[in-house]
């Protein structure tokens, strides 16, 4: 604080408490809701549904985390679960979400910028109506995707719903996971094959 104050000065000094004091409060009050013990979330996380998410031990999450349990979108109702493990690291500008069921084992490291969901905007799999918005069409449900223990997901990977991933999986970069993948297996490619 002395070094900081000599090259800053008293009002940024003030500042840098402000802010430093405000993340450690922010820390305190999302883990006691989250249940979590030893939770570190970087700048500009944005959490929704606190209800509905269970984090365990030591999660720890870079700048830009964005998880979200949705409950409402215009016209429908949900009862989603977001389910974390131990030790799990998730790197920046991460956003996992759910209408049903997401579940990430213990001590899966995720990269950044990796998109994690069980539902979509809208039912792509009839015909659907594309003079609507995607953002205001429904989003679909009961397609739960869950990830292992000690899976890697690399940076820029997408899990689409209803993915499932096997315990020590490695998923590499960019990939776009749709299905099942072995445990154990190394997963490359849009979609990831083994």
């Amino acid at each position: 604080a002395v070094r900081f104050l000599r090259m800053n000065g008293p009002f940024l000094l003030m500042g840098e408490i402000r802010h430093r004091t405000a993340i450690q409060l922010k820390r305190a009050m999302y883990g006691r809701r989250l249940g979590c013990s030893n939770l570190v979330l970087g700048a500009g996380a944005r959490l929704r549904g606190i209800a509905h998410i269970r984090v365990g031990r030591h999660f720890q999450a870079d700048d830009g985390l964005w998880l979200e349990a949705v409950t409402a979108h215009p016209g429908q109702a949900f009862s989603p679960s977001i389910v974390i493990g131990n030790d799990v690291s998730i790197s920046k500008w991460t956003h996992i979400a759910a209408t049903s069921r997401v579940e990430i084992g213990d001590g899966t490291l995720i990269g950044s910028k990796v998109l994690i969901t069980d539902h979509n905007h809208g039912q792509y799999r009839e015909e659907w109506d594309a003079s609507v918005p995607p953002a205001l069409r429904p989003l679909d449900r009961d397609r739960p995707t869950v990830i292992g223990k000690n899976v890697w997901l690399c940076d820029g990977v997408v899990v689409t719903p209803g993915s499932i991933i096997g315990d020590g999986a490695v998923i590499g970069a960019n990939s776009v996971v749709v299905g099942a993948i072995p445990p154990g297996s190394i997963a490359v490619g849009s979609p990831a094959r083994c």
